[in-house]
């Protein structure tokens, strides 16, 4: 079962494999990769963070397979290309 701390060293690794210039993933972003909802993922990304809430089994299956080399689908958006968000990014037109 993952850990709070394994969640966050999970972000970090994400972001050096997938991040131009190798920067942690916001929660934001994991919260893309992972299709939780934009409007209150990044508060359970925070709370897993800080053992507030449980690693599901979802979730933990899905940054497994991300930190062995899988990527999202190509129709999941996970970089905004600009800070008003305007245009976004796939991995796959990296």
């Amino acid at each position: 079962m993952m850990t709070k701390d394994d969640v966050r060293a999970a972000r970090t690794k994400l972001g050096q494999m997938w991040k131009p210039g190798g920067g942690a993933l916001t929660a934001q972003e994991l919260v893309r990769a992972l299709g939780l909802s934009e409007d209150h993922g990044t508060d359970h990304v925070y709370n897993m963070e800080k053992g507030k809430s449980a690693v599901s089994g979802t979730i933990e299956m899905l940054l497994r397979i991300y930190l062995a080399g899988g990527v999202p689908p190509d129709d999941v958006v996970i970089f905004n290309d600009t800070p008003n968000g305007r245009r976004h990014r796939k991995l796959s037109e990296m």
